[in-house]
């Protein structure tokens, strides 16, 4: 929306930022704040009826944080869905897969990410949507966690893992290199799936800044090949800590 206009009292112009793409971005604090007001207004507008009766119109109460419905007086609190996001990397460890997204600018890729169905373990779920998405398949004995994060885009808290693809082998039976898992990936999630090794991933990591909007990652200098996440977010937490570990 248009920033609207200064008062005369306040000469600074007020304007409504993403914070998907912003929050990273703020100092600690801030970016809690931002996400955990994020979560609250997107499960205002989405909780208008009771989820027992199914009555319109439940109040808000304790603050904002929960509602009551006016019919059978059940209380009920924001939903929070489980999701899972991995940094899969080579059987040998030296390179990382990243795909991009079709809401991603061109050269922008990031860690693997997706929800958690009725019945799955975490472990599982990191091997099913790796599968999914890219056709590689990851040995869930490696799967490891490595932290979280609340990812109200709507309702989410996504759990971070790092994870490692199966050996491959030739059709002689051989040890192959994993990366001749062929990469197929579902073009209704994705557009683009690779393996980038650290030289590349690290170069990525040299740039600064919101690369989560379109318009700044296009203005970056067309001669890095590869751009990741900011800081502040646990796709990169993921990224850099692969990148320590040589």
């Amino acid at each position: 929306p248009p920033s609207p206009s200064p008062s005369p009292q306040n000469n600074n112009t007020i304007s409504f930022i993403d914070t998907r793409t912003s929050a990273p971005l703020f100092p600690s604090l801030e970016n809690e704040l931002t996400l955990q007001a994020t979560a609250y207004a997107q499960w205002q507008r989405r909780s208008n009826y009771c989820p027992l009766c199914g009555a319109p119109g439940p109040t808000l109460s304790q603050g904002g944080t929960s509602r009551t419905c006016a019919s059978c007086r059940t209380p009920f609190w924001p939903r929070q869905d489980p999701s899972m996001i991995s940094a899969v990397t080579s059987w040998d460890g030296e390179r990382l897969l990243l795909a991009r997204s079709k809401r991603h600018a061109p050269r922008l890729h990031t860690t693997l990410a997706g929800f958690v169905e009725a019945g799955e373990t975490m472990e599982q779920a990191v091997a099913r949507e790796t599968w999914e998405e890219t056709g590689v398949r990851v040995d869930t004995e490696t799967v490891r966690y490595v932290g979280s994060q609340p990812w109200p885009f709507p309702q989410s808290t996504m759990l971070g893992f790092m994870a490692r693809a199966c050996r491959s082998w030739d059709s002689n039976g051989n040890d192959g290199d994993d990366t001749d898992q062929t990469i197929r990936i579902d073009e209704k999630e994705i557009v683009s799936a690779g393996w980038f090794d650290r030289d590349t991933v690290r170069l990525a990591a040299t740039v600064e800044g919101p690369v989560m909007q379109r318009e700044v990652a296009e203005a970056v200098d067309p001669s890095i090949p590869l751009l990741i996440p900011p800081k502040g977010v646990i796709a990169r937490r993921l990224i850099d800590q692969w990148l320590e570990e040589r």
